[in-house]
């Protein structure tokens, strides 16, 4: 007879499999400026969105995706980063 433990360890051991994670079809960083701003600073994606007061998916569809955010999140993204927008968002526009 097994025990609970042995059971679940038997259950379990086969693998849950649940996407967790969104998968891009590419991994491409199309706003470099940025990006290379938040390394420089040691700003994480998630700190970031926190500041602007967005979601963290948000801040990688303008990194990754080169997507341009609305008129008062590039204010609060110029103002944490301390860059003008045209140097922050000239090639993805």
């Amino acid at each position: 007879m097994e025990t609970a433990s042995e059971r679940a360890r038997r259950v379990l051991g086969k693998g849950i499999r649940k996407k967790r994670f969104r998968r891009l079809k590419k991994w491409e960083v199309k706003n470099r400026y940025m990006l290379g701003l938040m390394f420089a600073d040691d700003i994480k994606v998630s700190d970031m969105a926190e500041r602007i007061g967005v979601s963290p998916r948000t801040v990688q569809a303008w990194l990754y995706e080169g997507r341009i955010p609305k008129d008062e999140n590039i204010e609060k993204i110029c103002k944490e980063l301390n860059c003008p927008e045209d140097i922050l968002f000239r090639d993805v526009k």
